[in-house]
């Protein structure tokens, strides 16, 4: 989120001083803030694992799988069909060609429009993951990854879930990558299905782990503080990008990987200031992968408008582009008429089949949604509304979250709050769609989505405030999908008894997991 950098000149955010809410967190109130002095201040600051369900509920079992073998018209693969390798169904495979011009195709039959839990069944001999774009009837709903396998004749099916229509549907894999496609065996599909019975609980009970990722100086970054991660499953790894404050105040953006979470404490942080993304305020990054391009975006805060970079190699951070702006005309009209003395900031993109929406906040209140369609993201952001408020500024302060439920029409909405002890929280609601309308699911201080109050920690609580963070995800992809079943969410929390300004208190990273879930 959040606050300006200390390299111009600054003033104290004095409003803030003057609101009627505890503060405990702080010395200067619940949110201070500082910016700079020269900025209006209303712009002062501002995988097959995607969609895996891997437990399903057998009330969504309605009818017995049906089998497409990947040999057998009407299925299309653009390789070989071979049978070198023991343990495959029917009379071979689909052996794709090392490239990403080679895809795999079947085409299924629905009876009535609904959920398709699609059983696919491959090998990888390889060490690397195999990602490919899944698209069902010519739009990509997921950016799934197949691992490795261990050898060629060793065979996994993974599940997954998706919407078709009444009738004939096309599912296929186009690789994203010059390997290809694993060999694939067969596709079991079962149709008519309503989606798994374990779904969004009405309360949130959760276990947090210690922190997990800290503050890593080195002879030019005196780092005091990580804070708002971003963060997706990639080729068995886990990517996570973060805000960083230095001992000045100043905000930058670090990225590290790391195969397991109990590595996250040894990684090497990778400052993002030395690459093309550049110095200079840059804050609360989002990553996710837009498949109709093949290219990763990472979204970020610079003061005054929403930004992002890209690159075709998420783990290589020297590859990120200079940031483009979404907004060439500044601040849309409508923000400036209700931001008051807030802030323009966390950034979020979320896309369906057609249509890509951005949200931001302003700590008065206010989520915002613009829009653009999917083939001209991310140029056009216009038609900026207000999608949601609320007159206590506190109760709907920043950092929105937008999901796809898997295997369901559910879209989840989280945002960020101060509650009445100054400390943060997350409040949430539902809709069927990215526009809404939203209803209310868990979204008070006694039943949140993630507070102090639900949540258990083994031994002393280690932070009283759940803030800023990131979902991990099904998939990597725009459609920021997430399974129901067995949520883990990576935020930011700090000592409970710190009390500097805003700019330095000490955030460091940890790890939801909930322990409801009603798969």
């Amino acid at each position: 989120m959040q606050c300006c950098p200390l390299d111009v000149g600054y003033v104290e955010g004095a409003a803030a001083m003057r609101l009627a809410v505890p503060c405990s967190s702080s010395n200067d109130g619940p949110f201070p803030r500082r910016r700079p002095m020269h900025v209006k201040p209303m712009i002062a600051c501002a995988g097959l694992l995607a969609g895996v369900l891997v437990v399903l509920s057998q009330s969504a079992v309605q009818a017995a799988p049906t089998r497409y073998e990947a040999e057998n018209s009407p299925a299309v693969c653009s390789g070989t069909i071979d049978s070198n390798w023991s343990g495959y169904s029917g009379s071979g495979f689909c052996n794709g060609p090392n490239s990403t011009g080679g895809y795999a195709q079947f085409t299924v039959n629905a009876s009535a429009a609904g959920t398709a839990t699609l059983g696919v069944r491959f090998a990888n001999g390889t060490t690397t993951a195999r990602p490919a774009n899944l698209l069902v009837n010519g739009s990509t709903v997921q950016t799934p990854s197949f691992e490795g396998t261990g050898a060629w004749s060793t065979w996994v099916t993974k599940t997954l879930s998706v919407s078709v229509r009444a009738g004939s549907n096309t599912i296929r894999f186009d690789p994203t990558t010059a390997n290809g496609l694993p060999n694939i065996d067969y596709l079991d599909v079962e149709t008519g299905g309503s989606p798994p019975a374990g779904g969004l609980p009405s309360s949130f009970q959760w276990r947090s782990s210690g922190p997990l990722i800290a503050p890593k100086s080195d002879a030019t970054h005196n780092i005091r503080a990580v804070k708002d991660p971003s963060v997706v499953y990639h080729n068995g790894r886990y990517h996570v990008f973060a805000s960083t404050t230095n001992n000045n105040g100043a905000y930058s953006m670090v990225y590290l990987n790391f195969t397991d979470w109990s590595q996250a404490g040894a990684a090497q942080h990778h400052y993002l200031d030395q690459t093309a993304i550049g110095a200079g305020y840059k804050a609360a990054p989002h990553v996710f992968y837009f498949a109709p391009q093949q290219r990763w975006y990472l979204v970020f805060q610079t003061g005054d408008n929403a930004a992002y970079s890209t690159t075709t190699d998420i783990s290589n951070p020297q590859s990120w582009t200079a940031p483009q702006r979404f907004y060439p005309n500044g601040m849309p009209q409508i923000i400036r008429d209700n931001i008051g003395s807030g802030y323009w900031v966390d950034f979020w993109v979320i896309c369906d089949s057609v249509r890509c929406y951005l949200f931001s906040s302003d700590d008065n209140g206010h989520l915002y949604r613009s829009e653009t369609t999917v083939a001209n993201f991310p140029n056009g952001m216009t038609n900026t509304v207000i999608a949601m408020q609320d007159a206590n500024r506190f109760r709907l302060f920043e950092a929105p979250n937008v999901y796809k439920v898997a295997g369901s029409n559910t879209y989840l909405l989280i945002h960020e709050a101060i509650g009445s002890d100054g400390k943060r929280y997350f409040r949430s609601w539902t809709a069927p769609a990215i526009t809404g309308p939203w209803s209310a699911l868990a979204d008070t201080e006694a039943n949140p989505f993630a507070r102090a109050n639900n949540v258990t920690f083994d031994g002393t609580p280690w932070t009283r405030d759940i803030s800023h963070g990131e979902m991990i995800r099904s998939g990597t992809d725009q459609t920021m999908t997430i399974s129901a079943c067995n949520l883990r969410y990576v935020y930011q929390g700090m000592d409970p008894g710190a009390t500097d300004p805003y700019n330095f208190l000490p955030w460091r990273l940890g790890l939801l997991t909930q322990t409801n879930s009603t798969c």
